[in-house]
C-alpha cells in the first residue's frame, strides 16, 4: 500500500514540477497551458487506442499464422501416412479383408481395406470434397488393377510392364492431387505410355517356378537361328511352333527329332558336310550323314580329332550333348532353365551355346583344310 502511495505522490510531484518549469522558463504561456495539456492528453489517448488495435490485429494474425502452420504440418503427416499405408497394402499385391462369421479366426488377420478407408477418412478431414473423390477414384482403380493382375495367371509376365505403368499412373495422380493441395503447385504426371515404354526397356521379370514351356522352347529355336545367322551360317529360318506343340501333345510316340540343319563345308569332291542341332528330350548337335549308314572314315577321323566326345551312329558322323548347357525340354528340370526363362539371361545362354557349336565347326574346318578333305 505504501509503495502505491509513493508512485502516486511521485506522479503528482512530477506533474507539478513539469507545469512550474513550463511557466518559469516561459516554455508556454499560462493562458494556453490548459488547452495544450488537454490536447496532449487527447493525443496520448488516441495513440494508446490505435496501438491497442494494432497489437490486437498483430496478435490475431500471429495466431492465424501459427494455426495455419500447425494445420499444414498435420496435413503433411496425414498425407505421408496415407501414402505409407497405401504402399504397405499394395506391397503384397492384394487387399486383405478379415474373415467374417462365427468361426472366423481374426487373431492373425489384418483388415487392410478398413485401414485404407480410415486413411481416406483422415484425407477427407484435411482437404476438399473434390480432392477426396479424386483420391478415392484412383485408389479404387489401384485395387482393381491388383485384382486383375492376380487373376492373369501365367500371363503375368506378358502384362508386367502394362500393370506397373497403370499402377504408376494412378499413384503419381494421387501424389499430384495431394501436392497441389499442400503447396498449391500443379504438376503433370509422366504419361502412362512413356512409363510402359521405359519399363519394357527394363525387361521386368517375375521369378517363379512356373513358366510357359511352349514359349520357352519356341524362343530357344528362334534365338538359336538368329545367333547362328549372326555367326555367318546360311540358315533357312523355320517356324517351330507346330513342332513344339506336337512335341508336348502326347507322351507316347510323341513328335521329336526336329531341329536346324545347315551346311558348313564342301569337300574336294564337292560333297557338302552338314551340321545339325536336334532334340529328343535334350538338345544335341553334330555332323550328320546325308544318308543312312553312309561310311566316310576320313570325315569320322577328323571329327574325332575335334573331340572324342562325338559319337558315330547310322545317321551321324558324330553327335554329342552340349558341354555345359543341358536343356531337357521334356522333363524341364535342367538348371539352365533358370537362365532360359529369364528375359535378361536367355539371350546370353543361347549365345553361349552358339559359341560352343561354332568352336567345334571352326576346328573341324581347320583340320579338314589341313587334310585336303
Amino acid at each position: 500500500m505504501e509503495n502505491k502511495n509513493l508512485w502516486l505522490y511521485g506522479i503528482i510531484a512530477f506533474t507539478i514540477l513539469f507545469i512550474a518549469s513550463a511557466i518559469i522558463f516561459r516554455v508556454s504561456n499560462i493562458e494556453i497551458l490548459p488547452s495544450q495539456f488537454y490536447g496532449a492528453l487527447i493525443g496520448v489517448v488516441i495513440t494508446a487506442i490505435i496501438t491497442v488495435f494494432l497489437l490486437q490485429g498483430q496478435t490475431a494474425n500471429e495466431e492465424k499464422r501459427e494455426r495455419s502452420i500447425k494445420v499444414f504440418e498435420k496435413k503433411q503427416d496425414v498425407y505421408h501416412d496415407f501414402l505409407e499405408k497405401l504402399k504397405e497394402i499394395i506391397k503384397d499385391g492384394e487387399i486383405t479383408i478379415s474373415a467374417q462369421g462365427k468361426n472366423a479366426d481374426l487373431s492373425g488377420n489384418v483388415d487392410e481395406l478398413k485401414d485404407l478407408l480410415f486413411q481416406l477418412g483422415y484425407i477427407q478431414m484435411h482437404t476438399s470434397e473434390e480432392n477426396t473423390n479424386k483420391v478415392f477414384e484412383r485408389v479404387s482403380k489401384i485395387i482393381q488393377l491388383m485384382n486383375d493382375f492376380s487373376s492373369d495367371g501365367k500371363d503375368k509376365q506378358k502384362f508386367l510392364p502394362k500393370f506397373y505403368a497403370s499402377l504408376s499412373e494412378q499413384l503419381f495422380g494421387i501424389v499430384s492431387i495431394l501436392k497441389s493441395d499442400l503447396y498449391g503447385i500443379e504438376t503433370n504426371t509422366i504419361h502412362k505410355d512413356r512409363i510402359e515404354d521405359l519399363l519394357r526397356e527394363c525387361d521386368l521379370f517375375i521369378d517363379n517356378e512356373e513358366f510357359d514351356k511352349y514359349e520357352v522352347q519356341i524362343y530357344f529355336w528362334n534365338e538359336l537361328q538368329k545367333q547362328l545367322k549372326l555367326k555367318g551360317y546360311d540358315i533357312q529360318e523355320k517356324d517351330f511352333r507346330q513342332d513344339v506343340n506336337e512335341f508336348y501333345a502326347r507322351a507316347r510316340n510323341r513328335h521329336r527329332y526336329y531341329g536346324i540343319l545347315f551346311s558348313i563345308y564342301n569337300t574336294k569332291e564337292n560333297e557338302k558336310i552338314n551340321f545339325r542341332i536336334e532334340i529328343e528330350n535334350n538338345f544335341y548337335y553334330g555332323f550328320v550323314k546325308p544318308e543312312l549308314k553312309v561310311d566316310k572314315p576320313e570325315i569320322t577321323q577328323i571329327i574325332q580329332q575335334v573331340s572324342e566326345n562325338f559319337k558315330q551312329t547310322d545317321w551321324w558322323y558324330g553327335w554329342k550333348f552340349s558341354d555345359r548347357h543341358e536343356l531337357d525340354f521334356w522333363n524341364l528340370h535342367s538348371a539352365e532353365f533358370e537362365r532360359l526363362k529369364h528375359p535378361r539371361k536367355r539371350e546370353q545362354l543361347v549365345a553361349d551355346i552358339v559359341n560352343e557349336i561354332d568352336m567345334y565347326i571352326v576346328k573341324f574346318k581347320q583340320i579338314a583344310e589341313q587334310n585336303n578333305l
